[in-house]
């Protein structure tokens, strides 16, 4: 049977669900990247212990260029730069965020930005973070961050995803604008799904009484990427 389609579809869409592709992506970068800034600044400037620090460490790595996405300020690529040595480097969308950054940290290379279009030469750099951002990304824009992701890191280079780790895909509204949604998931297998990457450790960040609640997964994959031998010879011949 032949398929057929005669003019274009009817959609009915809820209130939600009106979002444009584009507009998730600019209601952070107009405005709620600052609002988010302005509520957690004061605990920025006192971060305390830091998952994805304390996983570099247990891995001794020492990188020499360093992008995190969704930076805010940069006080995490700073304390990486100055326990690690290298040169940092972030993209976030709160530009008050960058401005203050630039302030507190002028050794690093701030720019105001998101993930799915990245300032940056191709495998510019040795280490990449997503930064807790992607759990805000539209998801019609998840591939273009994993492609440009990819693209910055070089060879060999490792890839850090902090955020939620989900056994599957599912959204909450966002509590602070309505219209936003938080969509939670592994975001690892966007990149596993490649034999260019492979998983070396995974980090979980735990509740008061030492068990993960439900809908707050939070975690670090570690992810090194290598397309030398991602494909070995044929076995079979």
């Amino acid at each position: 049977m032949a398929w057929k389609q005669v003019g274009r579809p009817q959609h009915f869409h809820s209130s939600n669900e009106r979002m444009t592709e584009r507009s998730q992506k600019e209601v952070f970068l107009g405005g709620e990247g600052d609002a988010w800034y302005g509520r957690n600044e004061q605990h920025l400037r006192q971060p305390g212990p830091d998952i994805v620090l304390d996983t570099l460490e247990e891995m001794r790595i020492a990188p020499k260029s360093v992008l995190e996405i969704g930076c805010a300020d940069g006080y995490r690529v700073a304390q990486i730069c100055e326990r690690f040595g290298g040169t940092g480097f972030g993209i976030e969308p709160s530009s008050k965020a960058v401005a203050d950054g630039r302030s507190r940290y002028p050794s690093l290379s701030l720019e105001v930005g998101t993930a799915d279009i990245l300032p940056f030469a191709d495998g510019q750099f040795d280490l990449v973070i997503f930064g807790f951002c992607l759990y805000l990304v539209d998801p019609r824009l998840h591939l273009r961050c994993v492609a440009e992701a990819d693209r910055v890191l070089g060879e060999g280079g490792l890839l850090v995803i902090y955020d939620f780790i989900e056994p599957a895909p599912y959204y909450n509204e966002y509590a602070h604008r309505p219209g936003i949604r938080s969509h939670k998931m592994e975001f690892s297998r966007f990149f596993l799904a490649s034999p260019g990457y492979r998983l070396l450790r995974r980090n979980m960040a735990l509740s008061e009484r030492g068990i993960a609640k439900p809908d707050q997964s939070v975690g670090v994959d570690v992810l090194v990427k290598n397309y030398a031998t991602a494909f070995p010879p044929n076995p079979f011949v």
